[in-house]
């Protein structure tokens, strides 16, 4: 019988999103600020370009955290399970309030800022 071996290591899973982190600031800024351009709005474009592609170097910190979590407290244990899904579910509330406030800041959510009654 043949030993029961992980399909995928942690090592290449870092390796993966270290590669992500790096690739995606960068082709997050070059798509946005040619999509920018051809809206007339370059520098805005580079900007939320940028902006999304910051979710490579994010997934890799919040990778490295979970890592770090797990192998404090253990895989298989239920204080694990409940401490991440905490800090995840608050980086996620936090993640879509910040989002949030700055679609409406920049008036990308599609309503024209006027109260439904006015």
């Amino acid at each position: 019988m043949d030993d029961m071996r992980e399909l995928v290591t942690v090592e290449q899973a870092t390796r993966l999103f270290v590669l992500v982190a790096i690739v995606l600031p960068i082709l997050g800024a070059a798509v946005g600020a040619w999509l920018g351009s051809r809206r007339g709005r370059p520098r805005r474009g580079l900007a939320l370009g940028l902006l999304a592609g910051m979710a490579g170097p994010g997934n890799l910190a919040l990778w490295r955290m979970y890592n770090g979590i797990t192998d404090r407290l253990g895989l298989d244990t239920v204080r694990n399970l409940l401490t991440n899904l905490a800090i995840f579910a608050a980086i996620g509330v936090a993640l879509g309030v910040a989002v949030g406030f700055v679609a409406r800041r920049m008036g990308l959510n599609g309503q024209s800022g006027r109260s439904p009654g006015a």
